[in-house]
């Protein structure tokens, strides 16, 4: 029912007004709220983010190296991207679809992430993998599952519940917007002498008044006047903003601050770092970096490892290993005695610290020689010592 259409209920007939009191309220409610959208570009990015910080580190019977592997997985996959960019699309579809696919073309020693694919499960046999797009490009080529790094994250995708939990939330925030919005826009009551609208001409009058001048007075930003006839008064009324049964920017807020709250449970990511709260920001990242990230690290380094690296190699030290320990920004100030107590007993060597600390290592074998303080030595000496 539109507005015109509510006031000319309010006359009978014959032209008379059935009531003499009425209010009338302005202004448009949304009709939808997108704060769970917000949530979840808000984790999406955060992990992948995050994630696209780590290292993938490549080893060949045990020691530490870089060639093709190294290269590819840590500056350029393929020629249209950087790393960090293929990392972050990779997540951010396994992340936000529960699912990512990898395909590698052999021939151009690079990989892809697809943004569009068609598989189902064949039971114990081999999955194949159709319809791939890559860029909204149709790739007409079967993949078999033994060639592809095929990602899953969680049995459900956590979208859907989500989705269903936003549903009761949206109409709570609906029903509080609208409310605010009610309650703190202006209003008016008119008084009208019911004798004065008998004819076609003063009822047009009235309906001017009502839809047009009234509206135009009540929205103006700068002085306005309202014309009156004879026998029309208006009379503003007060906001009740706040009072009991009214809606106030509090109650909006924590509805939303709920959605934030449920929406970052479900990608396992503490919410004071969604918010940017710095309270607790420290156990809360580290707590980020436990549970959801290096989960999602061992994930990516399992199936490159049984993909690209197999068995035999594997078993014999040559594998890859997502090191996530980077990710987090440090201190030098902070970590100075961790790292100091860490090459003294031998576990770090001068290399290892220098890139703990974002630094280029030095190489040679003074950068890989280990050190271990006087302090130290082995149990079986100290025993015979004491003999």
């Amino acid at each position: 029912m539109g507005l015109k259409d509510i006031f000319l209920g309010f006359f009978d007939d014959d032209g008379k007004l059935d009531i003499s009191e009425y209010e009338v309220i302005l202004g448009k409610l949304a009709a939808e709220t997108f704060y769970k959208e917000l949530a979840v570009q808000a984790c999406t990015n955060l992990i992948a983010n995050a994630v696209s910080r780590a290292e993938f580190l490549t080893f060949e019977k045990g020691e530490q190296t870089k060639k093709d592997n190294y290269y590819l997985f840590n500056v350029e996959p393929n020629r249209n991207q950087s790393a960090s960019k293929f990392w972050r699309d990779a997540v951010a579809e396994l992340v936000r679809n529960n699912e990512a696919l990898i395909i590698q073309d052999k021939g151009n020693n690079s990989f892809y992430v697809a943004d569009g694919f068609t598989t189902k499960k064949n039971g114990l046999s081999e999955r194949k993998y159709t319809n791939i797009s890559v860029d909204g490009n149709s790739i007409k080529q079967t993949y078999r599952e033994r060639n592809v790094l095929h990602l899953e994250l969680h049995n459900k995708k956590i979208k859907t519940v989500i989705n269903s939990l936003n549903k009761s939330y949206g109409k709570l925030i609906s029903v509080s917007q609208s409310n605010y919005k009610r309650n703190n826009s202006r209003k008016v009551t008119v008084d009208i002498d019911a004798s004065s609208a008998k004819t076609p001409e003063a009822q047009n009058d009235l309906k001017d008044l009502m839809e047009n001048k009234l509206g135009e007075f009540l929205n103006s930003e700068g002085p306005a006047a309202l014309p009156l006839t004879r026998g029309e008064e208006i009379e503003e009324l007060e906001s009740d903003i706040g009072t009991k049964g009214g809606a106030n920017n509090d109650e909006i807020r924590s509805f939303v601050d709920d959605i934030f709250d449920f929406v970052a449970m479900g990608f396992q990511v503490p919410p004071v770092i969604i918010k940017g709260k710095v309270a607790d920001s420290e156990q809360a990242l580290q707590n980020f970096l436990t549970f959801c990230i290096n989960p999602i690290a061992e994930l990516l380094g399992d199936e490159i490892n049984r993909k690209l690296y197999g068995k035999d190699n594997y078993l014999n030290n040559t594998y890859m290993k997502v090191d996530t320990s980077n990710i987090k920004a440090v201190d030098i100030t902070e970590i100075s005695n961790s790292l100091d107590k860490l090459v003294s007993i031998g576990a770090y060597n001068i290399d290892d610290a220098l890139k703990k600390l974002g630094k280029e290592p030095i190489g040679g074998e003074i950068g890989k020689a280990r050190f271990v303080t006087k302090n130290y030595q082995e149990i079986n000496k100290r025993l015979e010592a004491e003999q």
